[in-house]
């Protein structure tokens, strides 16, 4: 295992690290931003900055995912760009989309299921994202 961890692409880690969080203040910003306080149940006041831990905590927990990710193309052997969004994919349908829906079905959460419905693409599509720009920074 050491020496799949040796292997990692740290640079293609760092541009994914990168692109993940561009990615994602695009997608909770942008695309879903409108629809996010209501799935948690809250309408924040109109130009509300994020706190420091919802920027930097986000980014640290995608960067540990990712270099996860790294490590099992390595150990899996991983090369090619179909292999690679069908990793991100089966992470992130297989492990990611069930921890939203994990975490979202408790009493904290009004709406659970339209907040996975809002939360899962993206992580899927990360995930993906993720991948790819692994493969191609190997």
């Amino acid at each position: 295992m050491s020496s799949v961890m040796w292997s990692v692409p740290w640079v293609g880690v760092a541009v994914a690290a990168i692109t993940h969080f561009f990615f994602g203040a695009v997608w909770f910003m942008g695309i879903v931003g409108k629809h996010y306080g209501v799935a948690l149940g809250r309408n924040d006041p109109p130009g509300q900055k994020p706190s420091t831990l919802a920027i930097v905590g986000p980014f640290v927990c995608s960067l540990v995912i990712i270099v996860t990710t790294a490590m099992l193309q390595r150990g899996l052997g991983v090369t090619g760009y179909g292999e690679a969004v069908g990793l991100g994919a089966l992470i992130g349908v297989g492990f990611l989309t069930p921890m939203v829906v994990n975490i979202a079905i408790n009493p904290n959460f009004p709406r659970p299921f339209f907040y996975s419905l809002l939360n899962a693409p993206f992580f899927v599509l990360g995930s993906v994202i993720s991948n790819v720009v692994l493969v191609a920074l190997s």
